[in-house]
């Protein structure tokens, strides 16, 4: 076969591959979206190379991004002040295959402070994983974090119910 031709037919097998795991994300992202509490949104990102990744790990399968505009938190970074923030949350898929990796990466990760990967929940498709610094993600004057107080926790906490029980589902 002429290497062109096979060029050619790696590249089909290769779109056709990224689109059939476009179209998992799709059906997974309309899914989720239908079990969603009120105000909450989800997007859906899964172009290489924008997605990001935790300390350690490589680039997901996609991503999912949460936010509801219709609340918020103050997460002023010190007291007395007044940041308004909206709760948000980022969850990585990474493919159910990588799982001894991503555990492995996660439990060798514990020593940083910042951007470590943190096991969300486990399908039969998918390790799913955030960072504390993707909870709450807020762009402060001393940089990016993610905020934890106990307000900005009880805002989020009926999305993070939604998805477990969601997820249980998947199983």
């Amino acid at each position: 076969m002429k290497p062109s031709i096979m060029i050619l037919m790696l590249w089909v097998i290769t779109a056709f591959e990224c689109s059939a795991e476009t179209s998992r994300a799709e059906r997974i992202t309309a899914d989720i979206q239908k079990r969603l509490p009120d105000g909450w949104t989800c997007t859906l990102i899964s172009e290489k190379g924008k997605m990001g990744h935790p300390h350690g790990l490589g680039e997901p399968l996609f991503r999912l991004d949460f936010i509801n505009t219709n609340l918020t938190f103050n997460a002023a970074e010190k007291k007395g002040q007044n940041k308004p923030a909206h709760p948000n949350l980022r969850l990585h898929f990474h493919d159910i295959a990588e799982r001894e990796h991503v555990l492995q990466t996660i439990e060798a990760e514990e020593i940083f402070s910042h951007d470590i990967p943190v096991l969300f929940i486990e399908t039969k498709e998918y390790v799913v994983v955030t960072s504390p610094l993707w909870v709450n993600f807020v762009e402060m004057e001393i940089g990016a974090a993610g905020v934890h107080t106990e307000e900005a926790s009880e805002e989020l906490a009926p999305l993070v119910k939604a998805l477990r029980k969601y997820f249980e589902t998947t199983k």
